[in-house]
């Protein structure tokens, strides 16, 4: 026993090469969820909000592949058919184990948000330059990288970075936190690209509720820092196998919430038991 307990104490992790945006925030929010989620890449069985998210922007993301004057609401539900049928074999769906009842009303709001998107712009009169677009930077010792939804033009010529959301709206208050995200990739794109973006905007779906900020020298410069530093915090992390916890009420939305110490679980029983409390099907 002894021996055991001395090589979990001296067991360390990997340290990651690279950071998404929303493994930078996951981080903040728990570290040991991160530990779970991106470390140790533990499965989840699929939500049922965040799949819906899925299968809305697969939808928009195939509207604004098409030339602007046939981005017309008839495409855009055209598309959203196409994307169920590709999402409805996947995990994604058949791991929600909805009956008939909860699929029906699970594609029924995705119509509604599709028709709240519709609400809170003609995508006709969008002038897209890349959906779904792959941006990465080097940082130091590792890169930063992630999809931005969709990189379009303004009328003034200007680059435009817009994130959809299908959750609801932030509070005032929390509005900047949730830009963060945001300023990373006009970081990496204008770091790719030489350009740097004249806004940033995150469209709330469901509320109708668009938020923009704009990227500055002074934004870029704290993206820089403050991703260094949490780097610096996830490698320590890593070396020293110390993950702590942050209780929250966001811990009633955790599937790791059995192995967390806040709730009586052991963190290290749950590289074992995980696949086994959330299989996956056989490719």
């Amino acid at each position: 026993p002894t021996r055991e307990r001395k090589r979990a104490m001296s067991e360390t992790f990997a340290v990651p090469d690279s950071l998404s945006p929303s493994s930078t925030s996951t981080f903040q929010t728990c570290p040991l969820q991160f530990r779970f989620q991106n470390i140790q890449k533990l499965p989840q069985p699929p939500g049922a909000a965040a799949v819906k998210g899925n299968v809305v922007h697969r939808a928009l993301e195939l509207l604004f592949g098409l030339d602007a004057p046939s981005r017309t609401p008839q495409a855009a539900h055209q598309f959203l058919a196409q994307a169920k049928t590709e999402f409805e074999p996947t995990y994604d769906i058949t791991g929600l184990n909805l009956s008939e009842a909860e699929a029906a009303k699970f594609w029924a709001e995705c119509t509604v948000l599709v028709d709240k998107y519709l609400q809170m712009e003609d995508p006709q009169t969008i002038n897209n330059i890349d959906v779904e677009l792959w941006v990465t930077a080097p940082l130091q010792g590792f890169l930063l990288r992630g999809f931005i939804d969709r990189v379009e033009r303004d009328a003034n010529g200007g680059i435009v970075i817009s994130d959809y959301k299908t959750g609801k709206a932030p509070r005032a208050n929390d509005v900047d936190n949730k830009m963060t995200q945001l300023h990373m990739y006009a970081y990496m794109l204008n770091e790719m690209r030489g350009e740097m973006p004249a806004s940033i905007q995150l469209m709330y779906i469901k509320d109708g509720v668009r938020h923009t900020r704009t990227p500055t020298e002074q934004t870029m410069r704290f993206v820089v820092t403050r991703t260094n530093a949490l780097y610096k915090a996830i490698e320590k992390a890593c070396t020293t196998a110390k993950f702590p916890t942050n209780k929250s009420s966001l811990c009633f939305f955790c599937n790791f919430q059995r192995w967390c110490p806040e709730f009586g679980g052991n963190p290290d029983k749950a590289a074992e038991e995980a696949p086994v409390a959330y299989p996956r099907p056989a490719a």
